[in-house]
């Protein structure tokens, strides 16, 4: 499937702390989060899924053009400076691990709506080349419709840290992106790929297995990219009438 310009992507899990927020996190996730993302500079588009096993998890994946986007003064002062509404959620998201990746390949000219995810510590020099042709084996054969790898890259400069990742220190990792359009098709695929794996890897993480939910592109966005989009205060006193923040 191709991702157009995109040459990177941020990985994002998390779930919800209290199963009575999740109305709430959906519609602010939907309506106000991910777009003002994917309104900064050099963000391609935002795909949002939903755990089909529970309990209930989320993975975003926001594609970039390269990581400097996670850098632009734009993109900064969205982490540093949120939405009174994302003030409030960031304190409901529990399970939260943010992985930037450089975009390693895609086999596959077409995309499918369920996901899984991998994440993988590369224990020899030649991880990355085996993986490449571990998901070129698995496409070709109709086991997938399609794969994503890249090479994380990860940063401490965000105000929710990832828990520790338990890879050796200095070892690179790798996140693994699978799709197919069945659960149980993509479930054998990514199975078989698991057992493929060999001494060159270590799962550090998954499989965790996605439906997709809503896709966010910067180029479909109403209001001036040259200004941050715009905050839904009406939905956040929908949900919380009697905050007085503006």
């Amino acid at each position: 499937m191709s991702v157009g310009p995109a040459a990177a992507f941020l990985a994002l899990w998390n779930g919800v702390a209290h199963a009575d927020a999740l109305p709430e996190y959906e519609v602010w996730h939907t309506f106000e989060h991910v777009p003002e993302r994917v309104g900064s500079p050099g963000f391609v588009q935002g795909i949002r899924y939903r755990s089909v096993d529970g309990p209930v998890r989320y993975f975003t994946c926001y594609w970039l053009r390269s990581l400097d986007a996670l850098t632009t003064p734009e993109y900064r002062a969205l982490v540093d400076h949120p939405t009174p509404w994302s003030a409030r959620m960031r304190s409901q998201l529990s399970g939260f691990l943010r992985l930037p990746c450089e975009l390693g390949a895609t086999i596959g000219v077409s995309s499918a709506s369920r996901l899984a995810t991998l994440h993988l510590e590369a224990r020899t020099p030649q991880a990355a080349a085996r993986l490449q042709t571990l998901l070129q084996r698995q496409v070709d054969g109709a086991n997938l419709v399609c794969a994503h790898w890249g090479l994380c890259r990860p940063s401490d400069d965000h105000p929710l840290a990832n828990p520790p990742l338990g890879g050796a220190s200095g070892a690179a990792s790798l996140v693994v992106l699978l799709q197919h359009g069945d659960l149980s098709a993509l479930r054998h695929g990514t199975e078989a790929l698991v057992r493929s794996l060999g001494p060159d890897f270590r799962t550090l993480g998954g499989p965790a297995y996605f439906e997709q939910l809503t896709q966010v592109r910067q180029s479909a966005l109403q209001a001036p990219l040259s200004s941050r989009q715009p905050a839904r205060g009406d939905l956040f006193h929908a949900f919380n009438p009697g905050d007085k923040t503006p």
